[in-house]
């Protein structure tokens, strides 16, 4: 029996660019036996797909929180579906930023509406989508160099958003049910102690586990996170992130990850 699954997985309802459906037949060609569809703040891929013959789906979800001035990405698993299916004050802050990038945008003279935006997307629209419009109207030759330019921290035309805390997350997440999961923990390019810190935390507000397997992650890496997480009563799990032809190198099922982390997660309490 396939034994591999995928627990971190975008579609093009959130920053990927496969449809729910081209995502769960790209995992069956991989020969995944479970397959998470984790979008942003959002799980409406999710619930446009029916039973898919050979391939458990598993709902999730990808949300973010501030920690100490750090943006954390927070998963959370098997919640319920109505529950999760949008946040609506993360919609409203996120649609509020997209007005004030635009206008200020438009205010440079570049051409680009909202109305636009809004037309690319059907589920939660953001600053990937703005820099994907950009590169098409010839203003950048790639989305990484809109955001290096234009979009990202600390450049002209980026506006910040509200990050709630993490406990504040885990919380929301808990109370649908969901079990909740510490994202790519080396992504923050914390020091090991920062790192210590953070994973004591999410302990301490409810967690169930942490990404420990990850796109380009070595063993040795792996391990150092499979002891941490350990340490502090958290499973372990693991996923690619993969979000497409975007990000060549994060392929869909191309980190191993066991079936038995999964029912392992299920078990927590």
């Amino acid at each position: 029996m396939r034994d591999r699954i995928d627990l971190h997985c975008h579609t093009d309802y959130s920053d990927g660019e496969l449809s729910p459906a081209q995502a769960a037949e790209t995992a069956l060609q991989a020969g995944l036996r479970a397959l998470a569809i984790t979008d942003h703040d959002t799980m409406e891929g999710f619930l446009t797909l029916g039973p898919v013959p050979g391939l458990e789906l598993v709902p999730g979800i990808e949300r973010k929180a501030d920690w100490e001035g750090v943006e954390l990405h927070i998963l959370g698993y098997d919640g319920d579906w109505e529950a999760l299916r949008r946040f609506p004050q993360v919609e409203r802050e996120r649609e509020e930023r997209n007005a004030a990038m635009v206008e200020k945008l438009r205010s440079a003279g570049v051409d680009i509406s909202l109305e636009e935006l809004k037309a690319r997307k059907k589920g939660v629209v953001g600053r990937p989508h703005i820099a994907e419009l950009l590169v098409e109207k010839g203003y950048f030759s790639s989305v990484r160099q809109a955001f290096d330019e234009w979009l990202s921290e600390g450049k002209p035309y980026y506006v910040p958003i509200a990050r709630e805390t993490v406990p504040e997350v885990a919380s929301q997440l808990r109370a649908s049910g969901a079990k909740v999961v510490l994202a790519h923990p080396l992504q923050y390019k914390l020091s090991e102690a920062g790192l210590r810190e953070l994973v004591e935390l999410c302990a301490e507000s409810g967690f169930h586990g942490m990404e420990v397997y990850y796109s380009g992650y070595t063993p040795a890496q792996s391990s150092d996170l499979a002891a941490l997480a350990d340490e502090f009563g958290l499973c372990l799990t693991g996923g690619s992130d993969f979000h497409g032809a975007k990000r060549p190198e994060r392929v869909l099922g191309g980190v191993d990850v066991p079936y038995s982390l999964l029912e392992k997660l299920r078990e927590k309490e």
